[in-house]
């Protein structure tokens, strides 16, 4: 006759109860001669709390699953070893069945079956006894929310993790976005976030509209022109400040002072040490002429300074860098 029973869960470590989380499709005998056929009504929950054979408590409330069910408005489908279950590495697979109504019994959850005819076969043939259902939890991790479907199954073993496989573990990726994003179809839902993350740091125009980046590219654009603008205007002043210092102290004459600011703009540190060095020229109030320094040496500010540029020219046209003081010292030692 049909029905259905609870499958025997034998072997049990010690201090747990049996977990009636797969069911037996009991075949009910056909006519003389004709195949034995699968029930129309299968149990694919029990009623209240219970625990799985791997120690994992669940608890199941009928009249919810039904209500959630009929809020779908979809028929559940029933397939070989929850092999929907994974798309990502067996590709689609084809429904075995569908489950078109529910019931709450006291028992637990009934589900009206419409058999396919791969699933009247294979159980016909003995190929496959058990049914196991696969739910939704609630975020307490043991509540059942809501029936996603079902499957035939060889042995209840494989039916007890399945009980919660659609919320305790993570559910396999698209492989067309892995295959975007780079990554094997092995990959989980957080290395796919991980890696979005990555691409997001290091290419923003993929995930901003384009014209906010294109207006942020601007606004950088002039934020650094204006701030190389200070950065010139004050490296021009610290450069006139030296030059002008130096012409006040006599160390240089005023008409060489373009000079000495093109040595100093070029690297101001070095023509500051050979500007240091140098001994006063011109004493205040004295005619910026060349003056007779001791031993006959030119000490024409203007002339010095354009021997220096001249020299560091010439050394640099040979690959050879020369600093502004050393120009200086060098024009300074052959006027001896």
């Amino acid at each position: 006759m049909f029905g259905s029973r609870l499958a025997l869960c034998d072997a049990l470590p010690t201090g747990l109860q049996a977990g009636p989380m797969v069911f037996e499709v009991v075949m009910a005998a056909g006519q003389a001669g004709a195949a034995p056929t699968p029930p129309d009504w299968v149990q694919l929950t029990p009623r209240g709390e219970v625990t799985a054979r791997d120690g994992r408590v669940f608890s199941f409330n009928p009249e919810t699953l039904v209500a959630a069910f009929v809020a779908g408005g979809l028929n559940l489908p029933i397939d070989f070893e929850h092999e929907s279950e994974f798309t990502l590495t067996l590709g689609a697979r084809p429904a075995r069945g569908w489950i078109a109504e529910l019931q709450a019994r006291p028992e637990g959850t009934f589900g009206r079956i419409e058999w396919l005819a791969d699933a009247v076969t294979a159980l016909a043939a003995r190929a496959y006894r058990y049914i196991s259902p696969t739910l939704w939890l609630q975020a307490d991790g043991k509540t059942a929310r809501l029936l996603k479907g079902a499957a035939l199954v060889t042995s209840p073993a494989l039916g007890m993790p399945a009980v919660a496989s659609a919320s305790t573990q993570e559910r396999p990726m698209n492989k067309e976005i892995l295959a975007l994003l780079g990554l094997p179809e092995t990959a989980t839902a957080t290395e796919a976030a991980s890696a979005i993350a990555t691409l997001k740091a290091g290419d923003p125009t993929k995930f901003v509209p384009k014209a906010q980046h294109d207006e942020t590219l601007v606004a950088l654009a002039a934020a650094q022109a204006t701030l190389k603008a200070g950065e010139d205007a004050a490296q021009a002043v610290k450069c006139s400040t030296l030059v002008d210092d130096a012409i006040k102290g006599g160390k240089v004459a005023p008409a060489a002072r373009e000079q000495y600011l093109a040595l100093a703009k070029g690297n101001f540190d070095d023509t500051k040490a050979a500007i240091d060095a140098m001994p006063v020229v011109l004493r205040a109030g004295e005619d910026p002429a060349i003056r007779a320094a001791p031993g006959g040496a030119s000490c024409d500010a203007v002339a010095l300074g354009a021997k220096a540029r001249s020299y560091m020219d010439e050394q640099l046209a040979k690959g050879i860098t020369v600093s502004a003081a050393d120009a200086v010292a060098h024009v300074q030692g052959a006027a001896k």
